[in-house]
């Protein structure tokens, strides 16, 4: 089975949409096209982020409904040791995505970050956009 970090800004944007393709993305790993991963203090960056007025203003969410996501974020994924690739992504702050990514054995990093989609692999980690991914998850 495929093993995939999305980054936070994916999984935040999966609640701004019911068609949108970072929904899709969400879908498809409920329906067990792929292991979800996640770096350590994701979740809590994806909490922290849906907590901002101006994120609150795009996403009509219940509280109940977050917290089901958040909830559903800590018992259905594989949380990675933490891990940096220092000096790879020419942002020093997105190191870290990589080298968790790499020590998890992931297939993909999903990302919409310009920064980290330059870097195109690290190790045996495919860096892509959430289009590709999605069109890797249709063949």
């Amino acid at each position: 089975m495929l093993k995939v970090v999305l980054d936070s800004n994916q999984l935040v944007s999966s609640l701004l949409s019911t068609q949108g393709l970072q929904r899709q993305l969400i879908d498809a790993w409920r329906r067990r096209a792929f292991l979800l991963l996640l770096v350590p203090g994701q979740i809590e960056e994806v909490r922290e982020a849906l907590s901002r007025p101006k994120i609150k203003g795009k996403i009509r969410i219940a509280p109940r409904d977050r917290d089901a996501f958040l909830q559903l974020l800590r018992l259905d994924t594989i949380l990675l040791p933490h891990s940096t690739a220092p000096g790879v992504c020419r942002d020093p702050d997105d190191d870290y995505l990589l080298g968790c990514a790499a020590a998890g054995e992931a297939d993909y990093l999903v990302t919409g970050d310009e920064d980290l989609l330059t870097v195109g692999r690290y190790q045996d980690v495919a860096i892509l956009s959430a289009r590709d991914f999605s069109a890797i998850l249709s063949r």
